[in-house]
């Protein structure tokens, strides 16, 4: 059925567009009142028709020189494209780089740091000796403001980072040291 149908779709393309003669030559001239006409076939007079679009004689060598000639030039402007287009790739993942680099924390990642900050102080009080402290109870107090702290964190991280405090403990810090002259 298929066959049939490509038969008869082939069949009435042939007769409705007709088959071109393989060698139309289309003539031009100009007759006495300076009308130029084109046709494909030569006037009957013949007098000044000549064939519109000259024709050459296939030469094999001479097309396979312009193939490869346009081949090469076709490759070296998609050589171009590509590292037009690499470049720009690469501008917008260094802009994209720049932006990460330079955008403000979020919240999580503040929460995150800061935790991390309080859970080294507590275990660098925690390896301290009794003498650095005082007392136990000053030891106690010094590590319970940490954890206190972090149970803020974990709280309500807004209202931590909005409001923070100073501890007045009495173990001195390198800040405290500064002020005094």
């Amino acid at each position: 059925m298929k066959t049939i149908t490509v038969a008869f779709v082939l069949a009435f393309a042939l007769t409705v567009f007709g088959v071109g003669a393989p060698n139309a030559e289309v003539y031009t001239w100009t007759d006495e009142k300076g009308v130029k006409h084109f046709s494909d076939r030569p006037p009957a007079d013949a007098k000044g028709a000549k064939p519109a679009f000259p024709s050459y004689e296939y030469d094999e060598a001479a097309d396979k020189k312009r193939t490869e000639t346009d081949s090469q030039e076709l490759g070296k402007v998609v050589n171009t494209i590509d590292e037009e287009h690499e470049k720009a790739e690469q501008e917008e993942r260094q802009r994209q780089e720049e932006a990460e680099e330079t955008r403000p924390p979020t919240m999580g990642e503040k929460v995150v740091a800061e935790e991390e900050k309080l859970a080294q102080k507590i275990a660098e009080l925690e390896a301290q000796p009794l003498e650095f402290f005082g007392s136990q109870r000053n030891k106690i107090r010094n590590i319970g403001y940490y954890k206190y702290r972090l149970e803020d964190l974990a709280k309500d991280p807004e209202k931590y980072f909005a409001e923070p405090t100073r501890f007045e403990g009495n173990v001195k810090t390198p800040e405290d040291e500064q002020e005094k002259p």
